[in-house]
């Protein structure tokens, strides 16, 4: 009689044996042969019935192909591939394929002994003998790389649609768990057999059984994604500045880690590879290497014997911000460390020596400064600032700098100051710093930090120049809510304080000299010099210059600070010793606001 396909024939009995499909075997998991009874030993009657049981086999393949490929359809979109793997998720991974192959393993036991006779019996046990024995290593004739748990491994990682190279340290670390899973396993397959209890032969397995849960597939996040949302947050959270110190080390680490790199699979060497790399760059990269890659520019840079290369402080802040970047990563649960977290890598981009203090103005500086065409005559406030002239414009470049000197405000905390910033409460003026306008409308001012908004008093010498007067003109000028509507806005930044910056070193290259280091900011040194001089209390400073408080007790939480009245009290002590404002206090002859905007040239300063 011709042979019929599917039928084996041990003892007198007949069976359905029939081949597991590759794609599949990871679903069945101890075998790759199905081997069932079909209870006769009349062939004729096997002959029929094994048609019928085959038919059934295929659909039963053709069903788990279908849930195969759903559960693709359902992965992630992005599968960046995974070279390294942590052992918690490795450990998530093999559980994952075990908790199935035990639900598998006990609906097939149970079907295969229903009706079963003893003599298929028989053949059920030596099946689960054997394999047992061969994934143990303890079967004779059995091909260990055919039992190692590879062939598992391969199904798995194309049902879950993972990418993990067969050479990559991820492989490495599974394969060897896929095949304990394998073993422990075919042994409780022999126990069910037995309806023995079941006793757990790998230790990894003691609490894992077909009712377990299983782990949740970790949503693999790409560097690209994960420094789109930091960008994002930064953006809802920080000052457009601080976004912008951040650009430039997302912009690296899409170019040199690459933007599809798994998040999880950065390592420490990425890192120090991307710092090396960090170290050979040249300063000013974007402006004097443009349209250049990071390695594109130290190549051009080395062709041209360029030596200008990124300085130790400007290292350091790259190492920080890129930390910070994978810190947001490691509190999101996106990685498990922070790969740039190092004390040793982060000990090469600490200067040799301590950075010196900020430059301040000397006295002799300051007099020079307040004593300049600006303040004793000028041609004008725009070009002509420098050239002694008739004209004594009072606007926005001859009060920002005294509001800064007297009050500690930030050159764009006083540049965009608007005229119902200037309050009065209680008979006492002073400076609301806000980010809205009075009716809490938003507007085109920004502000550093949270601590930033406070009131400040405004200083008698102040009020003595004349700068109520000078409020009370602008308040007249219905159309420009501005105080110092002369004063332009960066256009690629959005701060008052980007052009006034450059106009500052200019003015004080030409007012001073070269020598001078000081710069706009020198002002809020000066001034908290001076608090520190005058005796002011810690609470009183902090409230006046809006520093954060830090990491100091709760109990500066409690209250509403310090009044308008101390904050006054406390600021009239700033004083300045051996300046000389004499000549610009009110009653001197002064001329009255121009209307007009003034347009001009910024040059920066030379050096």
């Amino acid at each position: 009689m011709p042979r019929q396909s599917g039928l084996l024939c041990r003892n007198g009995r007949f069976y359905l044996n029939m081949r597991v499909p590759t794609a599949l075997r990871a679903a069945y998991g101890r075998t790759d042969i199905i081997r069932k009874s079909l209870n006769t030993s009349d062939r004729r009657e096997a002959v029929s019935r094994v048609r019928y049981e085959a038919f059934r086999q295929e659909a039963e393949f053709a069903a788990k192909s279908r849930e195969i490929e759903a559960r693709k359809r359902s992965a992630p979109t992005v599968t960046p591939k995974l070279l390294e793997i942590e052992s918690r998720e490795a450990h998530e991974i093999v559980t994952r394929f075990f908790v199935r192959l035990e639900k598998e393993s006990e609906e097939w036991l149970a079907e295969r002994e229903s009706g079963l006779t003893e003599e298929g019996r028989e053949v059920m046990m030596e099946d689960l003998y054997f394999y047992s024995g061969a994934f143990a290593g303890k079967q004779r004739g059995a091909n260990p790389d055919e039992f190692d748990g590879a062939r598992e491994l391969d199904c798995f990682i194309e049902e879950e649609g993972l990418e993990i190279p067969k050479d990559s340290a991820a492989y490495r670390k599974l394969r060897p768990l896929f095949h304990q899973a394998l073993l422990e396993n075919a042994l409780r397959n022999v126990a069910r057999a037995h309806h023995d209890p079941i006793r757990n032969r790998v230790p990894f397995f003691r609490e894992v059984f077909s009712y377990s849960s299983l782990p949740e597939r970790r949503q693999r996040m790409t560097l690209g994604e994960m420094l789109s949302s930091y960008l994002e947050w930064v953006s809802g959270h920080r000052a457009n500045v601080t976004r912008r110190s951040y650009e430039l080390p997302a912009r690296l680490l899409r170019e040199v880690l690459g933007e599809k790199k798994a998040l999880d699979s950065i390592t420490k060497r990425d890192t120090e590879d991307l710092f090396a790399l960090l170290k050979r760059a040249p300063a000013n990269a974007t402006q004097r290497y443009p349209r250049m890659t990071l390695q594109q520019a130290i190549e051009a840079a080395d062709k041209a014997g360029d030596s200008r290369r990124l300085g130790t402080k400007t290292l350091g802040n790259y190492y920080t911000n890129i930390s910070a970047i994978f810190n947001y990563a490691v509190a999101k649960k996106l990685m498990a460390e922070n790969p740039a977290k190092d004390r040793y890598l982060r000990e090469t981009f600490a200067s040799e020596r301590k950075q010196p203090r900020k430059k301040i103005f000397t006295a002799e500086e300051l007099n020079r400064l307040f004593r300049s065409p600006l303040y004793c005559g000028c041609q004008d406030d725009g070009f002509g600032f420098a050239t002694p002239g008739p004209n004594k414009p009072r606007r926005g470049r001859f009060w920002v700098p005294l509001l800064s000197l007297f009050h500690g405000l930030r050159c764009n905390e006083a540049a965009q100051l608007y005229t119902e910033d200037i309050c009065e409460d209680d008979g006492i003026s002073f400076f609301e710093i806000r980010e809205e306008r009075a009716d809490g409308s938003k507007c085109d001012k920004k502000l550093k930090t949270e601590q930033s908004k406070r009131r400040i008093p405004i200083h008698p010498a102040i009020i003595r120049i004349g700068f109520l007067d000078y409020v009370a003109e602008r308040r007249k000028d219905s159309a420009r809510p501005r105080l110092f509507p002369d004063l332009p806005c960066g256009k690629s930044t959005g701060y008052f304080s980007d052009p006034f910056s450059k106009f500052f070193s200019r003015f004080v290259e030409l007012a001073v000299g070269d020598e001078c280091k000081a710069t706009f900011h020198s002002f809020r040194h000066h001034f908290r010099d001076a608090l520190r001089e005058a005796g002011v209390s810690i609470d009183d400073a902090e409230a006046l210059g809006g520093w954060s408080e830090g990491r100091r007790s709760a109990e500066r939480d409690y209250g509403h600070g310090p009044s308008l009245k101390r904050l006054r009290e406390q600021i009239a002590k700033v004083k300045y010793g051996g300046l000389d404002l004499s000549h610009l206090f009110r009653g001197k002859a002064t001329q009255p606001v121009a209307p007009s905007e003034v347009k001009c040239r910024v040059r920066t300063r030379r050096g």
